[in-house]
């Protein structure tokens, strides 16, 4: 039987999916703004750091919705991403960065063929498939969860998902001029413009911005605009600007809510691996 990297993708979005509890014990936070009925009160005032700026500390997952693959390809009460305001970027998913992107992505000629190239081939050449760090959209998209940790001087990202780990300096740094290697998750800094977290990152290694296999070159420089518009909800404004693989710049819109009461789980994902043998 023909056992595809897509296949492979929607067999761990289903595990990851199964309840925390069955996983690791539950563990009640503190200081969670929180309903009579105990539910989280996800639009109680986002919390602020003592230095005063928003704090991004927690666990937080995508959007029901967000994995997409395709309009035509959901079905019947499959969840949807809330419609969005006018104006507003449009949304990423995790298989097409630019699935609500009018005539989508705007490819350079030879990236669109090289899209064309990868899902021809089931995307077994996926970074993912083979335990390699998938790249920022892929990370920001996956089911699995993603743990903030924050501190006045540097903002860490520690992903559930094959145990990525990436650090976003926020100490007044920018990005290296000496003519850094290229690492798989680029050189990220960031400064605040009022509430926001501006974040750009550069020599990145040539990656995968979705499970389709839209090319990111290190050419390319991504900005991340972060929000907190209320305790339960992140923003990401995540704008490619990339052009070698693509004819402009463009930004797409990633969304999280909170997970309280429980904690990241160990993955490893070269652990008894034993699906690439069977790509083809």
């Amino acid at each position: 039987m023909r056992n595809t990297f897509s296949t492979l993708v929607i067999g761990s979005i289903l595990l990851a999916g199964a309840p925390a509890a069955a996983q690791w014990a539950s563990h009640p936070d503190q200081g969670v703004p929180r309903d009579p009925d105990g539910s989280v009160d996800i639009d109680a005032p986002a919390p602020r750091t003592e230095w005063g700026t928003p704090d991004f500390t927690g666990i937080w997952e995508i959007l029901p919705g967000a994995i997409g693959g395709g309009t035509e390809a959901r079905e019947p009460g499959e969840p949807q991403l809330p419609e969005q305001d006018p104006g507003d970027p449009p949304y990423a998913t995790f298989f097409d960065i630019g699935e609500y992107i009018e005539g989508g992505a705007p490819f350079q000629d030879w990236a669109r063929e090289l899209r064309a190239e990868r899902m021809e081939r089931n995307q077994q050449d996926n970074p993912d498939a083979h335990c390699l760090p998938m790249g920022h959209m892929q990370f920001h998209l996956h089911p699995q969860p993603r743990e903030i940790v924050q501190t006045e001087d540097v903002l860490l990202i520690l992903y559930e998902g094959n145990a990525g780990v990436r650090q976003i300096y926020l100490d007044g740094r920018r990005s290296p001029d000496n003519d850094p290697l290229a690492w798989w998750y680029g050189y990220s800094w960031g400064r605040w413009e009022r509430d926001e977290l501006v974040v750009t990152t550069t020599q990145m290694k040539d990656t995968w911005l979705d499970v389709f296999g839209s090319p990111f070159t290190v050419d390319g420089t991504i900005i991340e605009r972060f929000r907190r518009p209320s305790f339960g909800r992140m923003e990401i404004d995540v704008t490619i600007d990339d052009p070698t693989a693509y004819t402009e710049p463009f930004t797409v819109r990633v969304e999280h809510t909170i997970l309280v009461d429980t904690s990241l789980i160990e993955f490893i994902c070269i652990e008894n691996e034993q699906s690439s043998e069977y790509y083809d």
